[in-house]
């Protein structure tokens, strides 16, 4: 008599981890959302406001670590990028919007940002995740790192740390994208990698910085386009997925930044 095979530990604690009640993640969500709309207070402003910051990476990130923890893997760097450049973000449009009630609005975009991220991320972790979400974790990835770009070509910053700024969150989001979306790469292939797109955007923000002057939101757009080209180059051809349809794709979003840059820019 032929007895049913044993399930295994492992596959059961993954599914079990795949159940795991979101209500903490929603507590810390809301949680952080309160503490950046404390940044619009007259007691946070100028050096407050990125001490302030620390505040929520204090709190998210050993709440994020412990609801990715599971069986089938931990959280990494990869999955800390869209706080990091989120918090960021929320610290600097903090000094940038006036009015409170937009700037609520981008509080609570960072709350829910947040979830969604650690959720996509546990998804992704527990092998649950569909093309769809894929898509959504772009998107996440995407409005976070224009809004750290938005901040740091807004606020008067010395151009070494404008720099650094430009440089460190263009190789954060590389690195995310090469780690967690679509075919996932060895970690340090993608830091290599993540190194050459933030050369090539950082070295961009230099030479628009120094010859030329642009608006805070072309520059903004055109620095992101920069990345996203960059970044998306180098994925297709380390996966040797290049096709017609890819090359189309980002020829005109070559061409777009073309027309950008020469309908925008002004000398120095």
């Amino acid at each position: 008599m032929k007895t049913p095979p044993l399930i295994e530990p492992r596959l059961v604690s993954i599914r079990s981890h795949s159940r795991r009640d979101q209500r903490f993640l929603i507590f810390v969500a809301i949680a952080l959302a309160a503490v950046a709309l404390g940044f619009k207070t007259e007691l946070a402003g100028g050096l407050a406001v990125w001490t302030l910051a620390l505040s929520l990476l204090v709190l998210a990130v050993p709440s994020l670590m412990g609801y990715l923890h599971s069986p089938a893997g931990s959280a990494g760097l990869q999955h800390m990028v869209p706080i990091l450049l989120s918090s960021l973000a929320v610290a600097g449009l903090s000094t940038l919007v006036p009015s409170y009630l937009d700037y609520s609005a981008v509080a609570m975009a960072f709350g829910l940002v947040f979830y969604l991220a650690a959720c996509l991320d546990h998804r992704q972790i527990a092998r649950l995740e569909r093309g769809a979400e894929a898509a959504l974790q772009e998107i996440l990835l995407a409005l976070a790192l224009a809004g750290c770009f938005l901040v740091l070509v807004s606020l008067d910053l010395s151009l070494p740390v404008r720099l650094a700024g430009v440089f460190g969150s263009s190789f954060l989001a590389s690195y995310r994208s090469f780690r967690v979306v679509g075919r996932a790469m060895k970690p340090r292939r993608a830091l290599l990698f993540s190194v050459l797109v933030a050369q090539l955007v950082g070295f961009f923000a230099w030479a628009m910085s120094v010859y030329l002057y642009f608006t805070a939101g072309v520059f903004t757009v055109l620095l992101f386009l920069l990345w996203y080209v960059n970044r998306g180059i180098i994925r297709h051809t380390a996966e040797e997925s290049m096709s017609f349809n890819v090359i189309i794709e980002y020829g005109l979003f070559v061409l777009l930044i073309a027309y950008l840059f020469f309908t925008s820019l002004q000398p120095r």
